[in-house]
Protein backbone atom coordinates (compact mmCIF):
# COMPACT_ATOMS: atom_id res chain seq x y z
CA UNK A 1 0.00 0.00 0.00
CA UNK A 2 1.48 3.82 -1.15
CA UNK A 3 2.00 5.47 1.57
CA UNK A 4 0.49 8.98 2.02
CA UNK A 5 3.01 11.79 1.52
CA UNK A 6 2.78 14.82 4.27
CA UNK A 7 0.69 17.62 3.17
CA UNK A 8 3.12 20.96 2.09
CA UNK A 9 1.37 22.95 5.25
CA UNK A 10 2.54 19.85 7.25
CA UNK A 11 5.98 20.15 6.81
CA UNK A 12 6.57 23.56 6.63
CA UNK A 13 4.57 23.50 10.33
CA UNK A 14 7.65 20.62 11.05
CA UNK A 15 10.06 22.55 9.55
CA UNK A 16 9.33 25.86 11.96
CA UNK A 17 9.32 23.61 14.87
CA UNK A 18 12.24 21.66 13.95
CA UNK A 19 14.05 25.32 13.42
CA UNK A 20 13.12 26.08 16.60
CA UNK A 21 14.66 23.22 18.44
CA UNK A 22 18.07 23.73 16.29
CA UNK A 23 18.06 26.94 17.18
CA UNK A 24 17.86 26.76 21.11
CA UNK A 25 20.42 24.37 20.73
CA UNK A 26 22.55 26.23 19.16
CA UNK A 27 22.22 29.36 20.93
CA UNK A 28 22.72 27.46 24.43
CA UNK A 29 26.16 25.81 22.79
CA UNK A 30 27.25 29.17 22.46
CA UNK A 31 27.92 29.05 18.61
CA UNK A 32 25.06 30.68 16.51
CA UNK A 33 27.59 31.36 14.19
CA UNK A 34 27.36 28.09 12.79
CA UNK A 35 23.88 28.70 11.92
CA UNK A 36 25.14 32.22 10.59
CA UNK A 37 27.58 30.90 8.35
CA UNK A 38 26.11 27.65 7.11
CA UNK A 39 22.07 27.74 7.38
CA UNK A 40 21.35 31.48 6.59
CA UNK A 41 22.43 31.05 3.37
CA UNK A 42 20.19 28.46 2.34
CA UNK A 43 17.20 30.16 3.39
CA UNK A 44 18.49 33.28 1.75
CA UNK A 45 18.46 31.57 -1.63
CA UNK A 46 15.27 30.73 -1.20
CA UNK A 47 13.91 34.18 0.20
CA UNK A 48 15.94 35.55 -3.58
CA UNK A 49 13.72 32.57 -5.42
CA UNK A 50 10.87 34.13 -3.79
CA UNK A 51 11.66 38.05 -4.72
CA UNK A 52 12.53 36.66 -8.14
CA UNK A 53 9.78 34.75 -9.25
CA UNK A 54 7.33 37.44 -7.63
CA UNK A 55 6.96 39.67 -10.46
CA UNK A 56 6.32 37.40 -13.34
CA UNK A 57 3.71 35.67 -11.35
CA UNK A 58 2.01 38.70 -10.95
CA UNK A 59 2.45 40.20 -14.27
CA UNK A 60 1.61 36.74 -16.22
CA UNK A 61 -1.23 35.63 -14.32
CA UNK A 62 -3.18 38.90 -14.23
CA UNK A 63 -2.68 39.42 -17.83
CA UNK A 64 -4.04 36.08 -18.61
CA UNK A 65 -7.08 35.91 -16.07
CA UNK A 66 -7.64 39.89 -18.36
CA UNK A 67 -7.04 38.12 -21.63
CA UNK A 68 -9.27 34.72 -20.32
CA UNK A 69 -12.17 37.49 -19.59
CA UNK A 70 -12.63 37.97 -23.07
CA UNK A 71 -13.92 41.15 -22.89
CA UNK A 72 -13.08 44.16 -21.16
CA UNK A 73 -16.11 46.03 -19.55
CA UNK A 74 -16.06 42.50 -17.42
CA UNK A 75 -12.65 43.20 -16.66
CA UNK A 76 -13.54 46.82 -15.67
CA UNK A 77 -17.00 45.28 -13.75
CA UNK A 78 -14.49 42.56 -12.11
CA UNK A 79 -12.16 45.39 -11.09
CA UNK A 80 -13.85 47.84 -9.45
CA UNK A 81 -15.97 45.68 -7.53
CA UNK A 82 -12.63 43.84 -6.35
CA UNK A 83 -11.18 46.95 -5.13
CA UNK A 84 -14.28 48.68 -2.97
CA UNK A 85 -14.39 45.40 -1.46
CA UNK A 86 -10.47 45.34 -0.71
CA UNK A 87 -10.99 48.92 0.83
CA UNK A 88 -13.89 48.02 2.89
CA UNK A 89 -12.16 44.73 4.25
CA UNK A 90 -9.05 47.14 4.98
CA UNK A 91 -10.86 49.71 6.54
CA UNK A 92 -12.78 46.84 8.88
CA UNK A 93 -9.21 45.61 9.75
CA UNK A 94 -8.06 48.90 10.63
CA UNK A 95 -11.53 49.42 12.99
CA UNK A 96 -10.71 46.22 14.46
CA UNK A 97 -6.83 46.24 15.01
CA UNK A 98 -7.53 50.04 16.86
CA UNK A 99 -10.64 48.41 19.31
CA UNK A 100 -8.63 45.17 19.93
CA UNK A 101 -5.39 47.50 20.89
CA UNK A 102 -7.48 50.04 23.23
CA UNK A 103 -8.78 47.29 24.91
CA UNK A 104 -5.51 45.60 25.82
CA UNK A 105 -3.75 49.28 26.44
CA UNK A 106 -6.93 49.81 28.85
CA UNK A 107 -5.97 46.63 30.23
CA UNK A 108 -2.26 47.93 31.11
CA UNK A 109 -0.61 45.06 28.79
CA UNK A 110 0.99 47.57 26.96
CA UNK A 111 4.22 49.19 28.59
CA UNK A 112 4.53 52.99 29.31
CA UNK A 113 8.41 53.92 27.90
CA UNK A 114 8.16 57.44 27.75
CA UNK A 115 11.44 58.33 29.84
CA UNK A 116 12.90 56.01 27.76
CA UNK A 117 11.48 57.33 24.23
CA UNK A 118 12.23 61.15 25.27
CA UNK A 119 16.24 59.89 24.61
CA UNK A 120 15.43 58.42 21.24
CA UNK A 121 15.18 60.96 18.77
CA UNK A 122 13.76 59.97 14.68
CA UNK A 123 12.60 62.30 11.56
CA UNK A 124 9.68 61.69 9.61
CA UNK A 125 9.91 61.68 6.14
CA UNK A 126 7.21 63.93 4.82
CA UNK A 127 4.47 62.94 3.06
CA UNK A 128 4.16 63.95 -0.57
CA UNK A 129 0.21 63.94 -0.75
CA UNK A 130 -1.86 61.49 -2.52
CA UNK A 131 -1.65 62.89 -5.91
CA UNK A 132 1.95 62.44 -5.99
CA UNK A 133 1.40 58.98 -4.57
CA UNK A 134 -0.95 58.29 -7.69
CA UNK A 135 1.21 59.48 -10.21
CA UNK A 136 3.93 56.89 -9.05
CA UNK A 137 1.39 54.04 -9.24
CA UNK A 138 1.87 54.57 -13.48
CA UNK A 139 5.33 53.90 -14.84
CA UNK A 140 7.62 55.63 -16.90
CA UNK A 141 9.85 53.02 -17.42
CA UNK A 142 8.50 49.40 -17.75
CA UNK A 143 12.03 47.84 -17.09
CA UNK A 144 12.82 49.96 -14.02
CA UNK A 145 9.22 48.73 -12.70
CA UNK A 146 10.48 45.32 -12.92
CA UNK A 147 14.10 45.38 -11.68
CA UNK A 148 12.37 47.68 -8.82
CA UNK A 149 9.68 44.99 -8.25
CA UNK A 150 7.02 47.85 -7.71
CA UNK A 151 4.32 45.91 -7.71
CA UNK A 152 1.82 48.57 -7.87
CA UNK A 153 3.26 49.42 -11.42
CA UNK A 154 3.21 46.11 -12.26
CA UNK A 155 -0.40 45.64 -12.15
CA UNK A 156 -0.94 49.05 -13.72
CA UNK A 157 1.12 47.39 -16.79
CA UNK A 158 -0.52 44.22 -16.86
CA UNK A 159 -3.96 45.94 -16.76
CA UNK A 160 -2.40 47.81 -20.32
CA UNK A 161 -0.86 44.83 -21.45
CA UNK A 162 -3.73 42.56 -21.33
CA UNK A 163 -6.16 45.51 -22.38
CA UNK A 164 -3.89 45.40 -25.52
CA UNK A 165 -4.07 42.23 -26.36
CA UNK A 166 -7.56 41.81 -26.16
CA UNK A 167 -8.89 45.04 -27.91
CA UNK A 168 -5.75 43.97 -30.68
CA UNK A 169 -7.96 40.89 -32.21
CA UNK A 170 -6.79 38.45 -34.27
CA UNK A 171 -3.52 40.28 -34.48
CA UNK A 172 -3.08 39.56 -30.50
CA UNK A 173 -3.16 36.45 -30.97
CA UNK A 174 0.24 35.47 -30.94
CA UNK A 175 0.81 37.51 -27.80
CA UNK A 176 -2.04 35.50 -26.08
CA UNK A 177 -0.49 32.15 -26.83
CA UNK A 178 3.32 33.56 -25.81
CA UNK A 179 1.44 34.85 -22.65
CA UNK A 180 -0.31 31.60 -21.79
CA UNK A 181 2.23 29.68 -22.75
CA UNK A 182 5.56 31.46 -20.49
CA UNK A 183 2.21 31.10 -17.63
CA UNK A 184 1.90 27.83 -17.81
CA UNK A 185 6.33 27.54 -17.49
CA UNK A 186 5.99 30.28 -14.22
CA UNK A 187 3.78 28.05 -12.40
CA UNK A 188 6.08 25.14 -12.82
CA UNK A 189 8.79 27.33 -11.39
CA UNK A 190 7.31 28.42 -8.87
CA UNK A 191 6.16 25.08 -8.10
CA UNK A 192 9.26 24.11 -7.82
CA UNK A 193 10.38 27.21 -5.17
CA UNK A 194 7.16 26.55 -3.30
CA UNK A 195 8.36 23.11 -2.53
CA UNK A 196 11.81 24.22 -1.17
CA UNK A 197 9.61 25.99 1.12
CA UNK A 198 10.47 23.95 4.34
CA UNK A 199 14.08 24.30 3.97
CA UNK A 200 14.02 27.98 3.32
CA UNK A 201 11.70 28.10 6.72
CA UNK A 202 13.69 25.78 9.05
CA UNK A 203 16.84 27.48 7.70
CA UNK A 204 15.95 30.82 8.40
CA UNK A 205 13.92 29.78 12.23
CA UNK A 206 17.21 28.53 13.59
CA UNK A 207 19.31 31.34 12.55
CA UNK A 208 17.17 33.66 14.05
CA UNK A 209 16.68 31.61 17.25
CA UNK A 210 20.32 30.56 17.35
CA UNK A 211 21.57 34.67 17.09
CA UNK A 212 18.49 36.33 19.03
CA UNK A 213 17.45 33.99 21.90
CA UNK A 214 14.73 32.31 23.52
CA UNK A 215 13.88 36.09 23.88
CA UNK A 216 12.50 36.37 20.65
CA UNK A 217 9.56 34.08 21.24
CA UNK A 218 8.34 35.69 23.99
CA UNK A 219 9.80 39.63 22.90
CA UNK A 220 6.88 41.83 22.70
CA UNK A 221 4.34 38.95 22.63
CA UNK A 222 1.68 41.15 23.77
CA UNK A 223 2.09 43.22 21.23
CA UNK A 224 1.52 40.04 18.45
CA UNK A 225 -0.81 38.32 20.50
CA UNK A 226 -3.23 41.20 20.27
CA UNK A 227 -2.24 41.38 16.45
CA UNK A 228 -2.53 38.16 15.98
CA UNK A 229 -6.05 37.85 18.09
CA UNK A 230 -7.21 40.36 15.41
CA UNK A 231 -6.06 38.22 12.24
CA UNK A 232 -8.67 35.58 13.66
CA UNK A 233 -11.45 37.88 14.36
CA UNK A 234 -11.20 39.36 10.78
CA UNK A 235 -10.93 36.44 9.30
CA UNK A 236 -14.21 34.68 11.33
CA UNK A 237 -15.80 37.74 10.47
CA UNK A 238 -15.18 39.20 7.38
CA UNK A 239 -14.45 36.43 5.12
CA UNK A 240 -17.63 33.72 6.89
CA UNK A 241 -19.72 37.24 5.70
CA UNK A 242 -18.00 37.38 2.15
CA UNK A 243 -18.22 33.67 1.73
CA UNK A 244 -21.96 32.98 2.79
CA UNK A 245 -23.50 36.58 1.12
CA UNK A 246 -21.52 36.81 -1.97
CA UNK A 247 -20.74 33.29 -2.81
CA UNK A 248 -23.50 31.24 -0.80
CA UNK A 249 -20.81 29.29 0.57
CA UNK A 250 -20.81 27.48 4.12
CA UNK A 251 -17.92 29.52 6.09
CA UNK A 252 -16.75 25.80 6.78
CA UNK A 253 -16.58 24.49 3.82
CA UNK A 254 -14.51 28.08 2.78
CA UNK A 255 -12.64 27.98 5.59
CA UNK A 256 -11.60 23.54 5.07
CA UNK A 257 -10.77 24.30 1.47
CA UNK A 258 -9.51 27.21 2.14
CA UNK A 259 -7.11 26.37 4.80
CA UNK A 260 -3.59 25.13 2.52
CA UNK A 261 -3.30 28.72 1.71
CA UNK A 262 -3.95 29.87 4.75
CA UNK A 263 -1.88 27.67 6.19
CA UNK A 264 1.13 28.32 3.26
CA UNK A 265 0.58 31.99 3.49
CA UNK A 266 1.20 32.10 7.56
CA UNK A 267 4.28 29.96 7.73
CA UNK A 268 6.30 31.72 4.27
CA UNK A 269 4.80 35.75 5.26
CA UNK A 270 4.47 36.02 1.52
CA UNK A 271 0.72 36.80 -0.21
CA UNK A 272 2.57 36.43 -3.81
CA UNK A 273 4.24 33.00 -3.19
CA UNK A 274 0.81 31.78 -2.16
CA UNK A 275 -0.68 32.38 -5.59
CA UNK A 276 -1.05 29.09 -6.93
CA UNK A 277 -1.62 27.72 -3.90
CA UNK A 278 -4.53 30.34 -3.51
CA UNK A 279 -5.94 29.82 -7.31
CA UNK A 280 -6.07 25.84 -6.84
CA UNK A 281 -8.01 26.52 -3.44
CA UNK A 282 -10.26 28.78 -5.52
CA UNK A 283 -10.87 26.23 -7.76
CA UNK A 284 -11.63 23.85 -5.51
CA UNK A 285 -14.20 26.23 -4.27
CA UNK A 286 -15.60 26.44 -7.65
CA UNK A 287 -14.80 30.00 -8.54
CA UNK A 288 -14.33 31.01 -12.08
CA UNK A 289 -10.94 30.72 -13.79
CA UNK A 290 -10.77 34.20 -15.30
CA UNK A 291 -12.28 35.82 -12.91
CA UNK A 292 -9.60 34.09 -9.73
CA UNK A 293 -6.67 34.58 -12.53
CA UNK A 294 -7.73 38.22 -12.30
CA UNK A 295 -8.48 39.06 -8.49
CA UNK A 296 -6.03 36.38 -6.58
CA UNK A 297 -2.64 38.63 -7.84
CA UNK A 298 -4.57 41.67 -7.44
CA UNK A 299 -5.39 40.75 -4.05
CA UNK A 300 -1.95 39.14 -3.13
CA UNK A 301 -0.62 42.97 -4.32
CA UNK A 302 -2.44 45.47 -2.83
CA UNK A 303 -5.03 43.63 -0.22
CA UNK A 304 -3.25 43.68 3.18
CA UNK A 305 -5.31 43.38 5.89
CA UNK A 306 -2.96 41.49 8.00
CA UNK A 307 -0.60 44.90 7.56
CA UNK A 308 -3.41 46.96 8.52
CA UNK A 309 -4.04 45.82 11.40
CA UNK A 310 -0.46 45.04 12.61
CA UNK A 311 -0.01 48.92 11.59
CA UNK A 312 -2.86 49.70 13.74
CA UNK A 313 -2.44 47.57 16.77
CA UNK A 314 1.71 49.23 16.59
CA UNK A 315 0.82 52.28 16.11
CA UNK A 316 -1.21 52.34 19.64
CA UNK A 317 1.59 50.20 21.02
CA UNK A 318 4.09 52.95 20.60
CA UNK A 319 2.20 55.97 21.71
CA UNK A 320 1.63 53.77 24.87
CA UNK A 321 5.59 53.74 25.03
CA UNK A 322 5.70 57.29 24.45
CA UNK A 323 3.42 58.56 27.03
CA UNK A 324 0.76 59.80 24.19
CA UNK A 325 -2.84 59.37 24.15
CA UNK A 326 -4.51 59.24 20.74
CA UNK A 327 -8.07 60.79 20.07
CA UNK A 328 -10.89 59.85 18.35
CA UNK A 329 -9.89 62.07 15.39
CA UNK A 330 -6.17 60.64 15.43
CA UNK A 331 -7.57 57.25 15.42
CA UNK A 332 -10.15 58.23 12.36
CA UNK A 333 -7.01 59.07 10.56
CA UNK A 334 -5.11 56.17 11.54
CA UNK A 335 -8.05 53.97 9.87
CA UNK A 336 -7.46 55.90 6.58
CA UNK A 337 -4.04 56.54 6.23
CA UNK A 338 -3.34 52.49 7.41
CA UNK A 339 -6.13 51.75 4.09
CA UNK A 340 -4.57 53.67 1.85
CA UNK A 341 -0.72 52.65 3.04
CA UNK A 342 -1.85 48.54 2.95
CA UNK A 343 -3.83 49.11 -0.46
CA UNK A 344 -0.17 50.09 -1.76
CA UNK A 345 1.52 47.34 0.15
CA UNK A 346 3.10 44.04 -1.92
CA UNK A 347 2.89 40.58 -0.29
Amino acid sequence: MEKKKLSLPAQIFIALLLGIVVGLAFYFMGKPEITTNYLKPFGTIFVNLLKFIVVPVVLLSMIDGIISMGDMKKVGAVGWKTILYFMVTTAVACVIGLVLATVFNNAGLFPNLSEAAQAAEYEAKEYAGFMATLVAIFPTNMWKAFTEANMLQVIVIAILLGGGILTAGEKGKLAQDMVTSLYAVIERVMAFIIALSPIGVFTMMAWVVATQGPEILTSLGIVLGCAYLGYIVHAILCYSFSAKVFAGISPITFFKKASPAMIFAFTSTSSAATIPLSKECADELGAENDVSSFVIPLGATINMDGTAIYQCVATIFLATCCGMTLTVGQMVTIVVTATLASIGTAG
